[in-house]
């Protein structure tokens, strides 16, 4: 490495958790599923707090 190259780093952050969710068909409705769920930590019982969170997410999302 000679002192004209330049090193650049790019921290990413990513969520705590990500929450997809679609419309299926069952029978003649059409209802809100979850297609993705993904929490990621180091702390699994933050990992299940955010879990949890997510899923209440859902919920109010799928009662309105």
């Amino acid at each position: 490495m000679n002192d004209n190259d330049n090193i650049t780093i790019n921290q990413i952050t990513e969520p705590k958790y990500v929450l997809e969710v679609k419309h299926m068909k069952a029978g003649s409705s059409l209802v809100l599923c979850i297609s993705k769920l993904r929490v990621s930590g180091d702390d699994l019982n933050e990992v299940m707090s955010q879990l949890r969170i997510a899923l209440d997410d859902y919920l109010s999302m799928e009662s309105n």
